[in-house]
C-alpha cells in the first residue's frame, strides 16, 4: 500500500476512525522532520506493534525560545519523504499550523520537579509547547501507541506525565538512543555540524561513559567536576547533571536514587547538542 498524506485534521481523524472501527491499532511518531536512522528506528518499532503507522512532520513554534532555532531549523522534506517510503511508513501527517491550533494554545502546565532545571531551565517555555502540540496530536490521531526517543528524555517523562493528566488512552513507549559508530547521538541538529564537528561531538557520549564507568570510586559532583573540565575545551556546556531518572531531582550522593541518569546540554560551535546515559550498569 503506499503511504497516504494528509495536511487537514478533520480528514486524517475521519480516516483513522474508520481504520480502527475495522480493528487497526495505530502507532504515532511525532517528528519536527529534518529525519534520519534515529527515526526510523521508532517507526520500525511502531510497526511492530500495530497495523498503521502514522509520522507526523511539524515544526512547532510553540517549543521554541529562541527565535534563531526556529529560523535555522533544517528543512529536508523531499529527503524526509523519500526515507518514509522506504521504511514503509503507512501515513504521513504534514499539517499547517492552523490545523493544530485553530485558537491559541493552553501553555498552562505544572510539571512539578519533571519540568524544573536542565532543558526547562535553559529553554523557557519549551516544555509547555511540547505538552501542547502532544495533546493536540493525541487529541487528532487518537494513537494506542506512541514512540519518543530517549535522547530527549526529560521531554518522554514529560509526555508521560502529560498523558496520564489528560487521560489519553495512549501506551507512550520510550526507545533507547540511536547512536552513530562513533556514539554520538542522532539528532536532526547533526546535520549542522562539519564533518570535523562531527567527530568532536562524540565526546559528549565519551564523557558520559566516563561518568558510567567511574562512579564506584567518584562522588557525583568529583564525576560532574571532571566531566565539566573534559568538555571545556571543545564545547560550552550549558549543563552537566546526575539525577534520579523518575524525579529528574538532581542527586548529591549515590545514595538518593537507585536509578541514576547523567544529562548533558553543550553547544559545539553554534549547534547545541544534547544527550543523556542511564548509569546504571
Amino acid at each position: 500500500m503506499p503511504m497516504r498524506s494528509f495536511s487537514k485534521s478533520f480528514e486524517i481523524h475521519s480516516y483513522l476512525k474508520e481504520m480502527r472501527s475495522n480493528g487497526k491499532k495505530v502507532g504515532f511518531v511525532a517528528t519536527m522532520g529534518a529525519l534520519h536512522e534515529g527515526h526510523m528506528a521508532l517507526i520500525e518499532e511502531a510497526k511492530a506493534d500495530s497495523d498503521i503507522v502514522v509520522c507526523s512532520i511539524f515544526v512547532n513554534p510553540q517549543q521554541f525560545n529562541r527565535a534563531e532555532d526556529l529560523n535555522n531549523y533544517p528543512d529536508r522534506i523531499n529527503e524526509d519523504v523519500e526515507l518514509l517510503l522506504n521504511h514503509k511508513c503507512d501515513i504521513l501527517f504534514k499539517p499547517e499550523y492552523d490545523q493544530i491550533y485553530p485558537k491559541e494554545p493552553d501553555l498552562n502546565f505544572d510539571f512539578g520537579s519533571i519540568g524544573m532545571g536542565m532543558e526547562a531551565e535553559y529553554r523557557p517555555n519549551h516544555f509547555e509547547g511540547v505538552a501542547a502540540v502532544i495533546s493536540r496530536f493525541f487529541e487528532i490521531i487518537e494513537p494506542e501507541y506512541a514512540y519518543f526517543g530517549e535522547k530527549d528524555f526529560q521531554q518522554l517523562t514529560i509526555i508521560k506525565w502529560l498523558t496520564k493528566l489528560k487521560g489519553f488512552n495512549t501506551e507512550v513507549i520510550g526507545c533507547k538512543t540511536k547512536r552513530f559508530d562513533n556514539g554520538l547521538a542522532m539528532s536532526s541538529r547533526n546535520y549542522l555540524l562539519d564533518t570535523n564537528e562531527f567527530d568532536t561531538a562524540s565526546k559528549i557520549y565519551k564523557t558520559m561513559l566516563f561518568a558510567k564507568q567511574n562512579q564506584s570510586q567518584l562522588s557525583p559532583k568529583q564525576i560532574t567536576d571532571r566531566c565539566l573540565n573534559m568538555l571545556s575545551e571543545e564545547f560550552q556546556t550549558e549543563y552537566f547533571v546526575i539525577a534520579d531518572e523518575l524525579t529528574l531531582k538532581p542527586i548529591h550522593s549515590w545514595t538518593d536514587t537507585e536509578r541514576p541518569r547523567v544529562f548533558v546540554a553543550a553547544y559545539l560551535g553554534s549547534v547545541r547538542l544534547i544527550d543523556n546515559l542511564s548509569l546504571i550498569n
